[in-house]
């Protein structure tokens, strides 16, 4: 059994930019069942058990554990996560010291697929896209809210439960707040950065809208969605100001096309109900000239009956 130290905890203590002293550390139950999850860059996710429940573990590989730099990327993105507490946003519950990994951010551990591997799957319906979109877009309103950035959005940093009702944003390594003073850098994954984010430092929410308007565009939600995709990677002062603004705008969206609906179902009914009333106008002269024609035929056959 590896054994920790406990860090810091999101409820003991706030946060700060420097590290904790080893002899502040308390001692915590025990991690087993170790396992690695993925291996890239510097961080180093394992699974592992404590108390009867499932964690991930996100540390630091053995070459970077003692640089000041990546220790504190680590404890910055803990500090950031452990901040945001939303259904659909990863729990960080603490930052530890575990035997043989090093300093770990301890998360929970979450059953599903990426939104990569869901979309790789194939086989799902428009109507079950645009549900995962909207959890996606509402997710981002409350990251944005807690004035933070996530800066790495991408289908591989969102997660789908495995009956993909439920999703969670993951990985906020490259994240960034306005309190915040220290690494401020580049960052993000090319093919979802906008172009400003990737020549200045500057952290800005609408980074993010342009990172999912990326995504938007590759889940295929029909038409509904292009205005708002076509906003989203517009220049930076033309898009949206934040996630937010980009909720209320796929509501209202949403609230147009159900009016719309509205008023053409009524229309239709309206003319419906002419094309009937013409269609009884219209049988009911057809039948006023037959009752005349048969009048006048009985007159002329009464007529010929009394000149005989």
């Amino acid at each position: 059994m590896y054994s920790t130290t406990h860090w810091e905890s999101c409820n003991e203590s706030e946060p700060t930019s420097g590290f904790v002293k080893p002899e502040d550390f308390v001692i915590s139950n025990g991690f087993t069942d170790f396992s690695i999850v993925s291996s890239r860059g510097y961080s180093l996710l394992v699974r592992a058990k404590r108390s009867g429940r499932w964690w991930v573990l996100k540390g630091l590989k053995e070459e970077y554990r003692e640089d000041s730099v990546y220790r504190a990327l680590l404890q910055k993105e803990y500090e950031i996560a452990c901040q945001l507490h939303h259904s659909m946003v990863v729990s960080a519950i603490s930052l530890e010291e575990v035997e043989e990994l090093g300093a770990c951010i301890v998360m929970e551990w979450i059953d599903g697929l990426t939104l990569k591997e869901w979309l790789a799957q194939g086989g799902h319906t428009r109507r079950e896209r645009r549900h995962v979109a909207d959890m996606l877009i509402e997710t981002l309103a409350y990251v944005h809210s807690r004035q933070t950035q996530h800066r790495d959005l991408k289908p591989s940093n969102i997660m789908l439960t495995r009956n993909w009702q439920y999703l969670k944003l993951i990985d906020f390594g490259l994240s960034d707040t306005d309190s915040h003073a220290i690494l401020k850098q580049p960052a993000g994954t090319p093919r979802y950065m906008s172009p400003e984010q990737m020549q200045t430092a500057v952290a800005d929410v609408r980074n993010d809208i342009y990172s999912i308007g990326v995504i938007l565009q590759q889940m295929d939600l029909g038409l509904r969605y292009h205005y708002l995709i076509n906003r989203c990677v517009q220049p930076i002062d033309r898009r949206y100001q934040n996630a937010q603004e980009l909720l209320n705008s796929m509501h209202s969206t949403e609230g147009r096309i159900k009016k719309t609906l509205a008023w053409t179902g009524m229309l239709i009914v309206a003319a419906l109900l002419i094309l009937f009333g013409w269609q009884l106008w219209r049988s009911k002269g057809q039948g006023d000239r037959l009752a005349e024609q048969n009048v006048f035929y009985q007159q002329e056959q009464k007529a010929q009956q009394q000149q005989m």
